[in-house]
């Protein structure tokens, strides 16, 4: 992305920009040196952010939480969303034309957010991202289309057989009259094939070896929802630092109970296997879910 670090470049996965800066913000204060230089990126490249999806996005995080931990205050605060879009503005990012987040009351002081934004200062820690990098497809693909939903349509339809506009929609949080647009259009240029089934149009991408070599993309980064893996990730660390989940073992199962379902959407992309509530009664269902959470850091890792 350009932050200095001494962390490999990715190679193993699609980077998708916008769900990277919104588990940024909702991590971010636990590194402050890193969310830092994240916020140094923003404002530097914040020209490369789709502000509307990250809008889409950021309520998914707004709206986390469930009937069974009312208590847990959300994973993103809104203030903290518009204290980002408030210092972006100040330090001369025109992209962040609004900042608010519609229809959303504000639940928590978010104070030490507000301390680190006020007090913010550059550090150079940052260069200009390498996007002929193919990780970073999405960057690369915006050069060439504009700042687009066609361009997160073209990923996924790079990376899977098939699909209709309305679960592609949901999948990279577009409306789906947008990409029903994009699906017409591109029929009528040739490069999709549209399928006729009874209740949506099902679409294939025409030529995508053609594609894929017009990108100079040698091997294909793998797709993956990183939506809902930093959602699915960034519950579990606020549950284990969270009283009183955070020491209590039974609290805790249950909690991964609830979130198993969210957990089942992203296990089949790194080809893991949840255990069943069914088969762990209790607090015992709490080392084996546990076990298999941890898996996903090496296999995201590409180890």
């Amino acid at each position: 992305m350009g932050v200095a670090t001494h962390v490999q470049p990715e190679e193993g996965w699609i980077i998708d920009l916008e769900a990277l800066t919104v588990s940024t913000l909702t991590l971010g204060l636990r590194d402050a040196r890193l969310f830092g230089a994240s916020l140094e990126w923003l404002i530097r490249h914040g020209e490369w952010l789709n502000l509307p999806r990250l809008k889409r996005i950021a309520k998914v995080f707004i709206k986390s939480g469930s009937p069974t931990r009312p208590q847990m205050s959300p994973l993103l605060e809104p203030k903290v969303f518009e204290l980002l879009g408030e210092t972006l503005k100040k330090f001369g990012q025109k992209v962040w034309t609004d900042n608010r987040i519609e229809n959303q009351k504000f639940r928590g002081a978010a104070a030490e957010y507000e301390t680190f934004f006020r007090t913010f200062q550059m550090r150079n820690v940052v260069t200009d991202p390498l996007i002929e990098g193919s990780s970073l497809l999405q960057l690369r693909l915006r050069s060439i289309f504009g700042i687009d939903a066609r361009v997160e349509t073209l990923i996924f339809l790079l990376n899977h057989d098939r699909g209709n506009s309305n679960a592609i929609a949901k999948e990279i949080f577009y409306d789906q009259k947008n990409i029903y647009g994009i699906f017409q259009k591109w029929s009528k240029g040739g490069l999709l094939t549209m399928i006729k089934a009874p209740r949506a149009g099902i679409v294939t991408l025409e030529r995508k070896e053609e594609w894929r070599k017009a990108l100079g993309i040698r091997k294909m980064p793998a797709y993956i929802n990183w939506v809902q893996v930093f959602l699915f990730l960034d519950e579990c660390a606020k549950a284990i630092l969270t009283p009183p989940w955070s020491n209590d073992e039974y609290l805790i199962s249950s909690f991964f109970k609830d979130i198993l379902n969210r957990a089942k959407l992203i296990a089949p992309y790194l080809n893991i296997t949840f255990p069943k509530p069914e088969e762990y009664p209790g607090e015992k269902f709490f080392t084996p879910f546990a076990l298999k959470v941890l898996e996903f850091f090496p296999r995201i890792a590409g180890k």
